[in-house]
Parts: structure tokens; sequence; C-alpha cells
């Protein structure tokens, strides 16, 4: 059992792989911003891999790879006019996903707002907003609440991307 900021989680295929704090910078350097400090300290902690609470955790290579597509797909179709939030289509393509969903939803913030997480659900026209890892797990573990309407509970499941 490891916990991350006092949520305990299994790791369920160890050992861990652990994103190293210089293949981060150097990613980061090639970006030109910082990542939240949150997905700094998971990534650097557990590395890529998935929750099971539908939410899988990117490498800072898989970021840069699939940045660019990401930023084309939000050009091209865009659901959320209607949501609340204040993110719109043209501030959303200079975003940036760090995080998904296992139901496709898109988990990203914006480079000058590095503590503003926005979910962009796959089934659903509205934005929700979270400012850390652990509002994230939150927010999905409601989301994935049993039929009485008890929210998932730790301690979470981790697995690593192989």
């Amino acid at each position: 059992m490891l916990e991350f900021q006092g949520i305990p989680f299994i790791v369920t295929n160890p050992p861990l792989s652990p994103v190293s704090a210089q293949e981060l910078s150097v990613v980061e350097n090639e970006l030109g911003f910082l990542f939240p400090d949150d997905y700094r300290a998971f990534i650097t902690t557990f590395g890529a891999g998935e929750i099971n609470l539908h939410i899988g955790a990117f490498s800072p290579k898989d970021i840069l790879e699939m940045l660019h597509e990401t930023r084309e797909r939000f050009s091209e179709y865009w659901l959320w006019d209607e949501s609340p939030t204040s993110l719109r289509q043209t501030r959303a393509i200079e975003c940036v996903p760090f995080f998904d969903s296992c139901d496709g939803d898109d988990i990203l913030f914006h480079p000058s707002e590095r503590n503003c997480w926005f979910i962009l659900p796959h089934e659903d026209e509205e934005i929700f907003m979270v400012q850390s890892f652990r509002e994230l797990c939150n927010f999905y573990a409601q989301r994935y609440a049993d039929k009485e309407g008890n929210p998932m509970q730790p301690p979470f499941e981790f697995s690593r991307y192989e």
C-alpha cells in the first residue's frame, strides 16, 4: 500500500515506474511551462498508469506527442458551449491534457492556471473544474458511486501502463 496526499493506493502490478524529475523537466522545457504541482508529484511517485476510479495519468512524453492532436480536435469539435464555466473553446485549444478517463473524458489545465483543472466529459455538455488531485479523485469517486449513492472508497488501485 502506498499513500499519496493522504489517499491510500494499492499498486496492482509492481514495481512502480515513476517518471524521473529530469524527464519531466525536459518535457516542461520543451513546452515552455511547468505541469501542475499535484501532477508533478503524482507522476514522479507512481508514473503513468490507471487508477480504478477510471482515471488515467499520461506520461510527460505522451502529453508532448498528443498535444497537437488534442488541440486540433478541440478546434474542430466543441460540445461545451452551454457550460457555465469560464472555459471557452479558444482557451481550451491552449490547454494541455494530462489525465483522462476510461469514458473518454478529457482532463486538462491551462498553462497560465496550472492548478485549475477542467474535466470535459465525453457524454455531457457541462465542464467541471477541480483544483487538485484529491478533488479529481473525489469527483470520480462520486461519479462512480454505487446504486445507493455511496462513493467509491479508498484504498484505490493503481496499475502502471506497460
